[in-house]
């Protein structure tokens, strides 16, 4: 019995190790197919902000929001990397690649794409 709980709390904290593969520094851009919004949103200023990713948290311009969990959605043949609050609300950002990650894709998206690996 001793040997089976060991086996279960080993392969618990390997779990907990792994994190969600998206964990570094991503550099945000902001676009749009429509040319006038595109303008407007580089004009803006956001293109190029530093976003970093962790296991359970993400910080941009030094604030720090802490989610419960972060983990990929896979749905059909799309992956999502998932951000869930507390409360049970969750975010989604389509993974466009290992290093791409793209919210929105209507008139506005945004990209994060990541620029340094978290070690």
């Amino acid at each position: 019995m001793k040997l089976r709980t060991l086996c279960l709390l080993v392969l618990t904290a390997a779990l907990t190790a792994c994190g969600h593969g998206f964990e570094g520094e991503y550099s945000e851009q902001v676009g749009s197919s429509v040319e006038f919004l595109d303008a407007f949103a580089k004009a803006a200023g956001t293109d190029g902000k530093t976003i970093v990713i962790g296991p359970d948290y993400i910080d941009t311009d030094g604030i720090r929001t802490q989610y419960k969990d972060i983990f990929v959605r896979e749905s059909g043949s799309e992956r999502y990397l998932v951000l869930e609050k507390d409360n049970g609300a969750e975010e989604a950002w389509k993974i466009a690649d290992d290093d791409t990650l793209v919210q929105g894709g209507g008139l506005v998206s945004i990209t994060l794409k990541r620029i340094k690996k978290q070690d």
